[in-house]
């Protein structure tokens, strides 16, 4: 009679465990549909009055960005500078200074090449350590980098610091995303993402305006103060960083609920409900854990995961695919070479840049309403014309003694500048970060990364050759391979790019897992799905 009492009391109080358990996971499933609902609901005021601690923490993490903007636009105008020229370069018969194509070479692969060991290698302490140390450690190593660029004095100390400052430039493209996107509500993604556009331009544009106000300095310091300035912008992040929270997605995967509750409070206004945040958060790393095998880079391609690797991939790779390493990286040069003086030059790049500020800009309000897969399509369109007659413009017979058709091809390519800073370049990062998985996202990412910076590789090999004097002087004939570049590319974003405007990422990954097809992604609804799952419990 013991034995049947006892057991009879085991199995009631399971039958109780197992009530609570399903009673627990249904409050949960409920809070996680109420999350999902208040972020659909937010508009992008609501969003910015309650989420804008996480805001500004995604501000602070874009610095990186500046740097990785700042750093390649410096050194790829570095050969412009007439100090530097004469510093480091050969002399011509007709008594000028121009760098050797193999050291431009050298130089501008070092940021390239170093991006392909730092996405790799950042992949790793985002997932050990986290987002925001891993972050901490790059700034620490930039501090290092560019002490040593400053205070170089021969070519090969430039080449060593531009592969370490490369390494974590890298890695920065990869951190600054991640971390933007687990923080910012639905609404405010996309611009939230678009912002590490603007913080490529903000680094392009103080370093051209540096460049501009040193380049007629007759001492080593024309390019010397470019290079200290760097220093502002890791030292600032260190600073800042004690304080910033560490992404609650990452904590949760962790297995640190207490803390992601504690980072969710810090990251929005005192009104939000933390609670169905969190839940939300619990669910969705549920049902990417049951989806995914493990969290290996070779995950990224398998199932539906290759699919969302593969629009990683192209949107970033369409970037140096469309040009923009010669028409942005190589614009102070490229107005030389053209015939323009070089104070002239360093004006119109600066004025160049500039634009491509106001272009970001007016992409937030086009993504908040247009959504993504248009304005992409939209934008490299444009591109592709662009290219085309600044290619044509460069056949013209006597080039370069038509002072209108040279200033006609500088106008073409500032437009370039702006329909790219317009739609393709924040793009990137909207699209990258909403397609990319969570649990896979710092690998995804990185996988993105590690191609665009191959393909900056080859361009900063075959660039200097083909448009130096001494070699190819090619000029703007160099953009008809870039168009032939361009073309694949806008064919297969008509075809396979889908739309994610307005998505949380547990919707988007029922309707990769669901293998929808590109034209269905804009209209599909999930709540059936997500119900019929809420049944299944």
């Amino acid at each position: 009679m013991a034995k049947t009492g006892s057991a009879a009391k085991s199995v009631q109080m399971e039958q109780s465990q197992g009530e609570e358990h399903a009673e627990a996971k249904g409050l949960t499933l409920e809070r996680a549909r109420d999350a999902t609902g208040m972020e659909h609901a937010l508009t992008v005021s609501e969003a910015m009055r309650l989420h804008g601690p996480a805001l500004r923490w995604s501000f602070l993490f874009s610095l990186g960005v500046v740097m990785a903007g700042f750093d390649p636009q410096l050194v790829a105008t570095l050969i412009a500078i007439p100090q530097f020229q004469k510093d480091f370069g050969a002399r011509l018969a007709d008594g000028s200074y121009v760098v050797q194509a193999k050291w431009q070479s050298a130089f501008n692969l070092g940021v390239p090449v170093g991006q392909l060991i730092g996405s790799f290698g950042a992949g790793y302490p985002l997932e050990k350590i986290g987002r925001k140390w891993t972050f901490a450690i790059c700034c620490v190593v930039s501090c290092a980098a560019v002490a040593l660029q400053t205070s170089s004095q021969s070519k090969p100390p430039i080449l060593v610091a531009e592969l370490i400052n490369g390494v974590v430039l890298g890695a920065y493209l990869v951190i600054a995303p991640t971390y933007i996107s687990e923080v910012t509500p639905v609404v405010f993604r996309g611009i939230g993402a678009a912002f590490i556009n603007l913080s490529f331009i903000i680094g392009q544009l103080v370093a051209s305006g540096i460049l501009a106000g040193t380049q007629a300095r007759p001492d080593r310091w024309s390019y010397g103060i470019p290079f200290a300035c760097q220093w502002i912008f890791p030292i600032g992040a260190l600073i800042a960083l004690p304080f910033c929270p560490e992404s609650p997605w990452w904590l949760v995967r962790k297995g640190r609920i207490m803390e992601s509750e504690k980072s969710l409070k810090h990251l929005t206004h005192a009104s939000v409900d933390k609670a169905s945040l969190l839940a939300n958060i619990q669910r969705t790393t549920q049902v990417e854990i049951a989806e995914a095998e493990s969290m290996r880079f070779i995950d990224c391609l398998k199932g539906t995961d290759l699919r969302r690797t593969i629009i990683s991939v192209m949107v970033y790779s369409i970037q140096p695919l469309a040009g923009n390493y010669l028409f942005i990286g190589y614009t102070v040069y490229f107005f030389e070479l053209a015939g323009l003086e070089t104070v002239e030059s360093f004006d119109l790049a600066v004025g160049l840049l500039g634009v491509g500020f106001v272009g970001t800009c007016l992409s937030w309000p086009l993504i908040t309403r247009f959504g993504r897969r248009p304005i992409y399509n939209f934008g490299l369109t444009i591109l592709a014309i662009l290219i085309l007659m600044i290619g044509v413009l460069d056949l013209v017979p006597n080039y370069t003694t038509k002072k209108d058709i040279i200033w006609a091809q500088a106008s073409m390519m500032v437009l370039y500048n702006f329909f790219y800073d317009l739609t393709i370049g924040p793009l990137c990062f909207v699209i990258l970060s909403e397609t990319s998985s969570t649990i896979l996202r710092g690998k995804t990412i990185a996988i993105s990364t590690a191609v665009s910076a191959l393909i900056n590789v080859v361009c900063a090999v075959g660039i200097p050759y083909a448009i130096n004097p001494d070699q190819g002087n090619l000029r703007g004939k160099l953009a008809l391979i870039f168009l032939g570049t361009t073309i694949p590319c806008l064919i297969w974003c008509f075809l396979a790019l889908p739309e994610t405007k307005g998505r949380t990422f547990e919707e988007l990954d029922l309707m990769f897992q669901q293998r929808l097809p590109t034209r269905d992604f804009a209209t599909h609804v999930t709540d059936r799905r997500r119900d019929q799952m809420g049944g299944n419990e």
